[in-house]
């Protein structure tokens, strides 16, 4: 539950979807998000570090998650409709119209249904790029764990961990891991509901509306899902 001392603050809100942008497929550094504000980049530092604790995350990527679930960040003030589209791509377009479905009629009952649990389904591709390790781990971190709780959860060592995450990173043509959990959904590698609840991707869909969303499933099912690069 959200309380005044921890809800985040504009600069603190502002910082974090600066820090969740990625100009070029590569996250935005503390230096450069400090260049765009006109502030020191110890400013930078401290405001992160306040939304972590607001957030208890461990580091950024567990804050912009956390902050998205949470609400504080909406998907289109980071992601552009085509990219949401694409991070969805593993959405059958059935599911996009169903979750449209599903947010008219909370406009109607003020309270999303039950049912969330029910209608999300994630294909991922036949011909992925990515091993079952990396696939793993990419979820893990997809979902904020750092790379000792991945190493835990999968009774791995930290060491195997960052291997499986630069194996991913260099497939995908990523630097961070951010970066790669991004292009993962985009390309199918990983699906939108294994790293967030059904729920949580209904509530995190709703601001964009559901006319949005049906767009979105009518381009998807006009376009071919495209095959991996060789």
């Amino acid at each position: 539950m959200r309380t005044s001392s921890t809800a985040l603050t504009s600069e603190e809100r502002h910082i974090l979807i600066l820090a969740a942008l990625h100009p070029h497929g590569n996250h935005l550094s503390n230096l450069e998000i400090s260049r765009r504000l006109g502030i020191p980049v110890s400013r930078v530092k401290t405001l992160m570090h306040r939304a972590c604790l607001k957030l208890k995350a461990h580091n950024r990527i567990e804050a912009i998650f956390f902050a998205m679930k949470r609400g504080d960040i909406r998907l289109d003030e980071v992601y552009s409709l085509d990219e949401i589209a694409e991070m969805l791509s593993s959405l059958s377009p059935d599911t996009l119209k169903r979750i449209a479905d599903i947010m008219r009629e909370e406009s109607e009952t003020e309270n999303l249904p039950t049912e969330a649990e029910q209608i999300i389904r994630s294909d991922r591709r036949l011909d992925a790029r990515l091993t079952n390790r990396e696939h793993d781990v990419l979820i893990l971190a997809g979902r904020g764990l750092t790379n000792r709780e991945i190493a835990d959860k999968l009774c791995i060592s930290t060491s195997a961990v960052r291997t499986f995450l630069n194996r991913a990173c260099t497939k995908l043509g990523a630097s961070k891991r951010a970066d790669a959990v991004v292009l993962a959904l985009k390309q199918r590698e990983i699906g939108v509901a294994e790293i967030t609840s059904p729920d949580e991707v209904v509530q995190g869909l709703a601001p964009l509306g559901a006319e949005s969303l049906e767009k979105m499933a009518r381009l998807r099912a006009q376009q071919p899902i495209p095959a991996a690069p060789r």
